[in-house]
């Protein structure tokens, strides 16, 4: 039986894809998911969106896609990576009902190859690289594509979309250009294809993109990303880590804690309780010495490096703390909150990467 759990608000969840939604009601939301949903859960996440009426899902590879028409999700999906390689792309013209981001034209052949085959269509987005330099067809290529596409059977293109790489940071002009480019782009689409997406949620907070008809949602919906450029718009941590007390001792003045000795007890003796979570269920070795948890509602300090599969926090400023208590490594109690960001910044990273790895946890439940 494990001492530790990743509890999913799924409740929170769907109020974050809420307030996306009042927060800007002209338009389509299509909601990522990709990555098991950041660490949330692929199909949990999926099934509660679905139920808010979310008129597409994101996910990034086929085998998310497939998941979900397994599972029984019958929404719109947006296939943001295509087929990645072409022997993937039979599955993913036998999906239904699913965009399939089209980004070169190995793919595209192949895709109406099979389609044809199949006797199916598939629908496209066209995916444009605007400045990411990642996946897709600069703005000067998409007059020649566009045409293709339109000469191969077994295709609809449907609309176009890129991805913004600095929309987070407003003192950049990078954003207006990429804007500008993704604007050439798209004047070769033809007037049927209309789902067209620009921004994912650093350019929504920054209001660009807005003009087009479908925007994606990311890491808002899981509880972070909120923006002092609106800020009215708060969102509540999805995630919560939690895990109990299962010793507690008084250590003595000037003995070391943990691998390497890198905390030692100085002034006074402190009382010193070990945590059965460590760096193998996804908390980073590199938090020892400088992240809390909370114990009782209270801050205890990590002592000491974190170790594989448990962890030592001070509590001697928590008096009534005893074995069995409850620990919360990620999440709030009263007045205190310890988040996925505050731990990140510690080590240098982004909250997605630290969400992603803790989703990892093998108890996983949904509340």
């Amino acid at each position: 039986m494990y001492s530790s759990r990743i509890v999913i608000h799924l409740d929170k969840l769907k109020a974050n894809y809420r307030r996306m939604v009042d927060a800007f009601p002209r338009l389509k939301m299509a909601p990522v998911i990709k990555s098991d949903a950041y660490g949330h859960g692929l199909v949990e996440c999926a099934r509660a969106l679905e139920e808010e009426n979310t008129p597409y899902l994101g996910v990034f590879a086929v085998d998310e896609a497939k998941a979900l028409r397994d599972a029984g999700i019958r929404t719109r999906l947006i296939l943001l990576g295509g087929a990645l390689q072409l022997a993937e792309a039979a599955e993913v013209a036998s999906l239904d009902n699913v965009a399939v981001s089209a980004w070169n034209l190995a793919e595209i052949r192949e895709l109406s190859r099979c389609a044809v085959a199949q006797g199916r269509v598939v629908d496209l987005h066209l995916k444009v690289d605007t400045g990411m330099s990642r996946l897709g067809f600069f703005a000067e290529e998409c007059p020649a594509v566009v045409a293709e596409i339109q000469a191969l059977p077994g295709l609809r293109l449907m609309g176009a979309f890129t991805h913004l790489a600095s929309a987070d940071c407003p003192e950049k002009d990078y954003t207006s250009r990429q804007s500008a480019a993704f604007a050439t782009a798209i004047s070769a689409l033809p007037a049927g294809a209309t789902e067209i997406h620009q921004s994912a949620t650093p350019g929504m907070l920054a209001g660009v993109g807005l003009g087009y008809p479908i925007v994606r949602p990311g890491f808002t919906l899981y509880g972070y990303g909120s923006d002092p450029r609106m800020p009215g718009l708060v969102f509540e941590p999805v995630m919560e880590f939690t895990s109990q007390l299962i010793s507690l001792k008084e250590i003595p003045v000037g003995a070391e804690i943990s691998y390497g000795g890198i905390y030692r007890v100085e002034d006074r003796p402190r009382k010193i309780a070990v945590v059965p979570v460590g760096y193998a269920d996804g908390y980073p070795r590199i938090l020892g010495n400088q992240a809390d948890v909370l114990v009782r509602g209270r801050r205890a300090p990590i002592r000491g490096r974190v170790c594989m599969g448990m962890m030592m926090v001070d509590v001697t400023g928590i008096p009534d703390a005893a074995i069995g208590d409850e620990v919360v490594l990620m999440g709030s109690r009263g007045t205190e909150r310890i988040d996925a960001s505050e731990l990140a910044a510690k080590v240098g990273s982004i909250p997605y990467e630290l969400l992603c790895g803790l989703g990892k946890h093998p108890n996983r439940v949904f509340v």
